[in-house]
């Protein structure tokens, strides 16, 4: 019982960590899309930008399943290299 909810859990988190990076994707074809970002998650998103991909990724890796060690995959590179490399592009 326990399993379940703890994996759906991290599934909704994953979804929301490549719903923050959603803007910048789709930036680069040059499609203005601002989602509504309600001033009251402003830590929580920069939390989850900066970490939230290497933590999901650790507890989707402990998880096991081929499933969950290829999203670990997708969300250690969100992290590591999409998030640098969004911020390099936002520098003046």
């Amino acid at each position: 019982m326990r399993r379940p909810v703890t994996l759906t859990v991290l599934y909704i988190l994953c979804l929301y960590d490549v719903y923050l990076y959603l803007p910048d994707m789709l930036g680069l074809f040059r499609v203005d899309f601002y989602p509504p970002d309600p001033d009251v998650l402003t830590y929580f998103d920069a939390a989850m930008m900066l970490f939230g991909g290497i933590v999901l990724g650790v507890f989707l890796q402990k998880a096991g399943g081929r499933f969950n060690k290829a999203l670990c995959i997708v969300m250690i590179l969100l992290n590591v290299v999409l998030t640098p490399w969004f911020l390099y592009k936002a520098l003046p």
